[in-house]
């Protein structure tokens, strides 16, 4: 990989506020074989790609003052996902926050490329972000199985737990929001809508086209375990039976016309009619294709995609970090605040209370879901990565 006096990092990238050159993170990003989940599959089997980012990331960063655990003056940095969730990020959250405390905060755009960036700082050890906002679970495991994940303080865990629930706090962070993936039917081409994975998954009463997402497996794995036989509130503790869960994919793959690698992409094959059917992020439906009178969504046997805020092991303002991360939680007005902006689930069950009523319904974390819903097997996907990846590369093949 060339790296071109053309690829500039913007200064919000940066722990100063010079111009940086550095290979773009979208040429960086294709040229990795992460064709599941982008930000694990990155480091397998691309040792000169990786070679390449820490070469660029180490460049970008001799002029940093501070190396990681060193502590900083500088302001709170968050990695979030750019577009509408760091826009919402900031209205309901850092702007208020520091008005309230003083304490600056800065939003770093990596949309799929955290744990790419996040090694090759540590590798550095230059480590410039604080803040992962609402990254994937399978991320999550990966970053705190490498140890670059700080563990919640004792102190700052029951308060979050007092705060948002148990169920909400992790040992490295707290539920920041997220969605569903659930079964949608365009009614015009499929009039009766399947009502759980079995009769997603039973072909010859449902004959139509399929869309499924490309990029992420661990849901489509979970679903397929459902459709197996595996009890919706087990999935997330049963070991994932790698040969039967791809049997019982193949079974399917003959009727998936479209493995979407982007929320766009899939709202598009069910519009222009490559797809009837999908399995599609819940927000998405709610907020794009519900309104259109023609689409039906249905919550059973659906799985959860809940994000997880963590701060970095060696984060240079962590303690801050930390005060941040309980001021979001303390504050369910502004999560309702975020969560309509960026169409993400609310934190806190208690952040319903200040969404409008004909709004809740999109939430995964409505009560009138519970019990639907099922959790990924997180762990075991992570530790299996290797090998499903491959399965999951031949099963897209055909």
């Amino acid at each position: 990989m060339k790296l071109g006096p053309e690829h500039v990092v913007e200064p919000s990238e940066a722990c100063t506020g010079q111009p940086l050159r550095l290979a773009s993170l979208q040429t960086i990003a294709a040229s990795m074989v992460r064709s599941k989940n982008m930000a694990l599959s990155h480091r397998r089997g691309v040792a000169a790609t990786m070679t390449a980012l820490v070469a660029a990331v180490t460049l970008a960063l001799t002029g940093c003052a501070s190396s990681s655990g060193s502590g900083s003056t500088g302001p709170l940095v968050i990695a979030n996902w750019g577009g509408a969730p760091s826009k919402a990020y900031q209205s309901a959250y850092l702007g208020p926050f520091t008005a309230e405390t003083g304490i600056a905060g800065q939003q770093v755009d990596a949309p799929g490329v955290f744990v790419a960036r996040v090694e090759a700082q540590a590798k550095a050890s230059r480590v410039q972000w604080d803040i992962l906002e609402s990254i994937t679970g399978a991320d999550t495991a990966h970053l705190a199985n490498e140890g670059l994940l700080d563990p919640v303080p004792p102190d700052v865990k029951d308060r979050l737990i007092k705060a948002v629930g148990q169920e909400n706090v992790t040992d490295y962070g707290f539920h920041s929001g997220g969605t569903a993936m659930l079964i949608v039917c365009n009614t015009q081409r499929v009039p009766v809508c399947p009502q759980n994975m079995q009769e997603f998954w039973d072909v010859h009463k449902f004959p139509q086209k399929r869309a499924i997402i490309g990029i992420n497996p661990v849901y489509p794995i979970s679903q397929a375990e459902i459709a197996l036989g595996v009890p919706r509130d087990k999935v997330a503790s049963t070991p994932i039976d790698v040969n039967a869960t791809f049997a019982k994919l193949k079974e399917l793959r003959p009727f998936v016309s479209v493995f979407y690698t982007s929320s766009d992409q899939g709202t598009q094959a069910l519009q222009n009619g490559e797809a009837d059917m999908a399995i599609f992020y819940a927000t998405r439906i709610y907020d794009e294709l519900l309104p259109q009178g023609n689409y039906k969504a249905v919550w059973t046997d659906g799985v959860l995609a809940d994000g997880t805020s963590v701060v970095l092991k060696d984060a240079p303002n962590k303690a801050a970090a930390w005060q941040l991360m309980e001021w979001i939680a303390n504050h369910p007005e502004q999560q309702a605040k975020f969560a309509l902006a960026a169409s993400k689930s609310a934190v806190d069950p208690k952040a319903l209370d200040f969404v409008p009523p004909e709004k809740r319904a999109q939430f995964s974390n409505a009560p009138e879901h519970k019990g639907q819903l099922a959790t990924p097997n997180v762990a075991d996907f992570t530790a299996k990565f290797d090998e499903i990846n491959r399965r999951w590369q031949e099963f897209i093949a055909g």
